[in-house]
């Protein structure tokens, strides 16, 4: 499991997480939903080790991330930003072996070769594969990103904002993946998402957060209802039922 125990967060005067105290599970999507400056990018960016942990303790499994040893830590989790700026002239299948990294040390193996051949094919990425990234458009770049992440192949996987400069295909394509990759390999991803419907259909557990705190945690239809949406981002909308899962409407 992921635990975060007692999480707070200050940038300068301005406190932005609030004592936050959660256990996630394993082998799940879980999707952090909520408003523009809720917290959850920083709550993810500090999970991530892309900012300092300032209080408490967040640790993957038997690892915390502050007495974990790099190398370790690599092979445990792997993320991407919403900031991604890939330095030098690289081809697509050069960064995915990139992703490679923690583990070949600068000697990639057939065993790594084969790794890389594999999610090129499993994400539609193989009439890009000797492209170069800057000649890529954005969804496509985005793609690729994602791909080098899945390549690291860790147990547990933190995606912020994935879906931006995605078309409706691809959003699709890569959230039937996420949750392949949880079901058939038992990895455990957790996703920052503005696209609630995707949040509603694809995940199995939602955490809702406002103001820097979690408000809510649990299946997306006991979690995303009329009420939660209207106290969350202040919008009125109709909530229906799918199969089992939410589906938002705007109001009329």
């Amino acid at each position: 499991m992921i635990h975060l125990n007692n999480i707070s967060h200050h940038i300068g005067k301005q406190q932005i997480l609030h004592d936050i105290t959660l256990s996630l599970p394993d082998a799940q999507v879980i999707a952090l939903i909520g408003p523009n400056g809720a917290g959850k990018s920083t709550l993810f960016s500090v999970m991530a080790r892309l900012q300092p942990l300032q209080s408490g303790q967040v640790s993957f499994g038997e690892h915390d991330i502050v007495q974990c040893e790099a190398r370790t830590l690599a092979k445990t989790v792997a993320m991407l930003g919403q900031d991604n700026h890939v330095q030098g002239r690289l081809r697509v299948h050069e960064l995915l072996m990139f992703g490679r990294y923690p583990y070949h040390q600068g000697q990639p193996t057939v065993d790594d070769q084969q790794k890389v051949q594999s999610i090129l094919e499993r994400f539609e990425l193989e009439p890009l594969a000797g492209r170069f990234l800057s000649t890529l458009s954005g969804g496509q770049r985005q793609r690729v990103l994602i791909a080098m992440i899945v390549c690291q192949d860790t147990p547990y996987l933190l995606l912020d904002e994935p879906l931006n400069n995605l078309d409706m295909y691809h959003a699709g394509r890569l959230m039937r993946e996420l949750r392949t990759l949880s079901r058939s390999q038992q990895k455990t991803v957790v996703i920052v998402l503005h696209d609630i419907n995707q949040a509603a259909q694809f995940a199995d557990t939602v955490v809702t957060m406002k103001a820097g705190e979690v408000t809510a945690v649990g299946h997306p239809a006991d979690v995303i209802t009329q009420e939660t949406m209207k106290d969350l981002y202040n919008v009125d909308v109709t909530v229906l039922n799918h199969q089992g899962r939410p589906v938002i409407v705007d109001t009329v």
